[in-house]
């Protein structure tokens, strides 16, 4: 039983390890890309920007960053700026 829960949580560690290397590395391909400014350097145009191009996953990344927010509350909030940029 032990050793099951022990290999539970070293495969939930492993997963988080990962998904937290691909936001790294997806962040790092868009900034070496050209598509994100520098780190530290993005703004809400930025964000806007990326909405029009269709990369609403870099987005919400960097609104997270931008507002120091969780990826949830940045998603709710990316959506609404979706709704509005389509009614432009």
């Amino acid at each position: 039983m032990i050793v099951m829960l022990y290999t539970t949580l070293i495969i939930l560690i492993c997963f988080l390890v990962l998904l937290n290397t691909r936001h790294a590395w997806t962040m790092h391909d868009a900034r070496r890309r050209g598509k994100l400014p520098q780190k530290g350097k993005a703004t809400m145009y930025d964000v806007r920007n990326l909405l029009m191009e269709g990369e609403k996953d870099l987005a919400i990344q960097v609104y997270c960053e931008l507002f120091n927010t969780t990826p949830l509350a940045a998603r709710k909030d990316i959506e609404e700026l979706e709704r509005s940029v389509k009614k432009v």
